[in-house]
């Protein structure tokens, strides 16, 4: 088989663009689609060792999480932490607009809108089906539409508690419906490049430049054995990992926590000595 029966990738397309036209395309394609998927670690990452003082992380560890990311927030660092989710309607081909692609997104707009108490405000508005690659607010976020797939809905904030209440809300729970989205056993959600699928998730957090090249946090060693990876923008640095899933986000605040101590216990007079690791 040259081209897939459904939406007619052919090999050209996929090695020109690494990305596929839809769910069907994983099985034409194999391994050269699945190896790319990023892998969820069994278990939470926490710093190793000689990264950080044991008993230093231990006394962190015995705070409740709400208390630890609160801490975190009352320092007021230089952070910006970032969630991503993107997803494709069952059976659609990406990111290609359609009246059936159409209908499914008013249905998810309205089902998925933030509810409202009875009697505190007017009903919204029917949602107005968005062009495609339009950004729009939507539910304390960004939504876009058809930038490589159907939907993609971010989350920006300076706040450590913010992220942690969106993480757990229920109007994201929504996005992890397996019978409304292209779904595959062994793969979890199909998305148009093979690094956005299995969870289809993206968490990151964003710090100066100029922390980690010549301040506060210039001994930091990237956890990329665990999936962490460094990201360069203009005069920014940032560290993410993709396919966190529900309940690996653990790994997530224990990377920003151990970046937030390095520089808070910088500033306190505490830092603990770190030997010196290039990312």
């Amino acid at each position: 088989m040259e081209a897939c029966v459904y939406c007619g990738l052919t090999l050209l397309d996929w090695k020109d663009k690494g990305k596929i036209g839809c769910f069907h395309c994983v099985r034409f394609l194999g391994e050269e689609y699945t190896k790319f998927i990023p892998n969820q670690a069994a278990e939470d990452w926490k710093p190793l060792p000689e990264l950080i003082s044991a008993s230093f992380w231990e006394d962190w560890e015995r705070i409740s999480l709400p208390e630890r990311l609160e801490r975190i927030d009352s320092y007021r660092l230089p952070f910006t932490y970032r969630f991503r989710v993107a997803r494709n309607p069952r059976n659609s081909i990406y990111p290609q607009q359609s009246k059936k692609t159409n209908r499914f997104l008013r249905e998810f707009l309205e089902s998925s809108s933030q509810n409202q108490e009875e009697g505190a405000s007017p009903p919204q508005k029917k949602p107005k089906i968005p062009e495609f690659a339009d950004r729009f607010p939507w539910n304390s976020g960004t939504l876009v539409a058809g930038d490589e797939d159907h939907i993609r809905w971010e989350y920006v904030t300076d706040s450590l508690l913010e992220l942690n209440s969106i993480l757990g809300s229920d109007f994201l729970q929504k996005f992890w419906a397996e019978d409304q989205f292209d779904f595959l056993e062994g793969i979890g959600f199909v998305n148009s490049c093979p690094t956005n699928s299995g969870h289809g998730d993206k968490l990151s957090v964003s710090i100066p430049a100029n922390l980690a090249e010549t301040g506060d946090l210039s001994g930091f060693r990237l956890p990329t054995d665990w999936g962490f990876y460094r990201e360069e923008l203009k005069q920014r640095l940032v560290f993410f990992r993709k396919n966190f899933g529900q309940n690996r986000k653990n790994s997530f605040f224990n990377l920003v926590s151990y970046l937030a101590l390095l520089v808070i216990s910088g500033k306190d007079g505490t830092k603990p000595s770190l030997p010196h690791n290039p990312f």
